[in-house]
């Protein structure tokens, strides 16, 4: 089974200026919750958040969803990523963030049980 990607964050020490270009820009509704913004379009469901910064991330980071975060997380370390933060519980689920051996930042992600 593949694993799709689901969500993006833009990621970013001045999340309010990025916040306001991509709204200004591209027409995306936003929705502030504290440390992140909702990004939708026309009031769909959000696609995409701006946060407020991380040690060492800028930038979009891609989330992939997957079964079993740990062992993800495990394969991911076994084919050369870097772990930069591990097992961070948000609303909707918990995230590991690597950064791949080619330098990219990604998080995988498990669903919270509804």
């Amino acid at each position: 089974m593949s694993s799709p990607f689901v969500w993006f964050d833009n990621i970013s020490a001045e999340r309010g200026k990025t916040t306001d270009f991509l709204s200004q820009n591209f027409g995306w509704s936003t929705q502030d919750i504290g440390p992140m913004t909702f990004l939708t379009t026309s009031g769909d469901m959000p696609f995409a958040a701006t946060c407020d910064e991380m040690p060492g991330i800028s930038g979009w980071v891609p989330y992939i969803e997957v079964q079993d975060l740990n062992l993800e997380t495990d394969k991911a370390r076994t084919n050369g990523a870097e772990v930069i933060a591990e097992n961070l519980v948000g609303p909707a689920g918990t995230a590991t963030f690597l950064r791949d051996p080619g330098g990219s930042v990604l998080a995988i992600w498990k669903r919270a049980a509804s």
